[in-house]
């Protein structure tokens, strides 16, 4: 059994993802905000959609190289300062913007707001910090000869960059589900997907 274990990076829409970007949609737990709060800096008044631009007969968004500037320095402070409730970021071309996940906190808004003020960040509230994910995650992952055993499908993992789950991609969601439910317990935020081959990173 082969498993590939993608990690929370950051999504462009529209684009092919980087490495650690996460994809595809997961089941999320029932403790997930149904409505999200939405904090936005300055710079989003004045924020536009920018034409697109043409590489070989393919749009692509004039402002990526713009949006993955903002992400290269907002990510590796959030991640080594609020470790404890940052969950991941988005690029949203269409839009003109960065998306941040982050676990409610004052603290965080107040140096987004400050660093970030002309540009167009919005940070949107999560459930999980990436920490938190993650560290799920590597128990999963960790217990992959024990699945192997019992004969329980898992094909991939993948911590979710918006601070939902740690997505399972397995052939037997039912029976994958039951049996992570009792190995992990019933609040675990773990999301179930069909999926029969390891995802590229």
């Amino acid at each position: 059994m082969i498993v590939a274990f993608v990690l929370a990076g950051c999504s462009r829409p529209g684009t092919r993802p980087a490495p650690g970007a996460n994809r595809v949609a997961a089941q999320a737990p029932a403790s997930a905000p149904a409505q999200r709060r939405v904090v936005r800096t300055a710079g989003c008044a004045t924020a536009t959609s920018p034409p697109a631009m043409t590489v070989d007969g393919t749009e692509q968004p004039a402002n990526q190289g713009y949006l993955d500037g903002i992400a290269d320095r907002l990510q590796p402070y959030a991640r080594a300062h609020f470790a404890a409730v940052y969950s991941g970021l988005e690029l949203r071309s269409e839009q003109d913007r960065l998306r941040v996940y982050r676990m409610p906190s004052a603290g965080f808004d107040a140096w987004m707001l400050r660093a970030f003020a002309a540009d167009c960040v919005e940070a949107v509230d999560a459930p999980h910090s990436q920490r938190e994910l993650q560290t799920l995650g590597d128990r999963v992952a960790a217990d992959m000869d024990y699945w192997t055993r019992h004969n329980v499908p898992v094909n991939f993992i993948s911590v979710k960059n918006d601070g939902t789950v740690v997505e399972v991609g397995t052939t037997d969601i039912v029976r994958t589900k039951r049996e992570f439910t009792v190995r992990y317990g019933p609040a675990a935020p773990l999301g179930f997907v069909y999926g029969v081959q390891p995802r590229p990173a």
